[in-house]
């Protein structure tokens, strides 16, 4: 495992990108994709979430609530560092039983590196690795530090519409088998102020393959604040699953 994210990390070129602040913010919310840039240097940013989920599955019902905070931090104009909480509570149903679990569900740390800036139809082209820590409530406990990987792609397809690409794996902490992951991303705004996107995202692996989609909105409150919400579902092996997420991110100023 070590040899392979040491060669993930190794194959980040040194090249010359242009500055990461922006005049709005850019965040991973709403939605499942991230960007190819980082904050910029000295940039403080929380984007934070609030999910109510559910799924169904073979008489079997599990509904329940969660909080996804991601905090990111510019320590230079292409490469940031980052960490990721979630606590969750959720209730398994099954005929007359009811089983509650509830916890920390989810601690990560990790980086983003702005690889490329594109022109035109050429992407920009970003990387961010992360780990997750065997540091989690009872519930949701893993064994071991379990590494989640992925590659971005985001390009300009016209002046309305922005398509971003995020391809990985990650693991489980719990054994060696890694599971591929994608989102693809199309975004498009309806004035200076709100915006909306659609995504399909899932994963790969063992001989499946799942597929959900989802969409929402955007609001621009200041250049560096904004609200959103948005919802997903997904139908994939007998199993029905969805949810709604609304949240916030915020930056501060740091250094331009």
């Amino acid at each position: 495992m070590k040899k392979l994210l040491l060669s993930l990390v190794s194959l980040l070129p040194l090249t010359q990108v242009t500055a990461q602040f922006n005049e709005t913010i850019r965040t991973g919310r709403p939605g499942q994709a991230i960007g190819a840039f980082t904050v910029g240097t000295g940039i403080f940013q929380i984007q934070s979430g609030f999910d109510y989920f559910g799924s169904k599955n073979n008489g079997i019902k599990n509904t329940g609530f969660l909080n996804n905070t991601v905090m990111r931090y510019g320590l230079t104009e292409p490469f940031e560092i980052s960490a990721l909480l979630e606590y969750k509570t959720e209730t398994l149903t099954q005929n007359d039983s009811k089983t509650t679990y509830r916890g920390l569900s989810a601690m990560d740390v990790g980086m983003r590196y702005h690889i490329y800036t594109g022109k035109g139809l050429i992407p920009n082209v970003g990387f961010q690795i992360r780990m997750r820590l065997p540091v989690l409530s009872e519930d949701y406990k893993i064994d071991d530090i379990a590494p989640r990987f992925i590659v971005v792609t985001s390009q300009r397809l016209s002046e309305t519409f922005t398509l971003i690409t995020n391809w990985g794996a990650s693991w489980n902490g719990n054994n060696s088998t890694p599971r591929g992951n994608y989102v693809i991303n199309l975004a498009f705004p309806f004035n200076d102020k709100l915006g909306a996107f659609v995504e399909t995202f899932g994963a790969f692996g063992q001989e499946r393959f799942f597929i959900n989609f989802d969409t929402g909105f955007a609001w621009l409150l200041t250049p560096d604040l904004q609200l959103d919400i948005y919802g997903g579902y997904g139908s994939n092996y007998g199993v029905n699953d969805y949810f709604i997420s609304t949240g916030v991110s915020w930056r501060t100023k740091g250094k331009q």
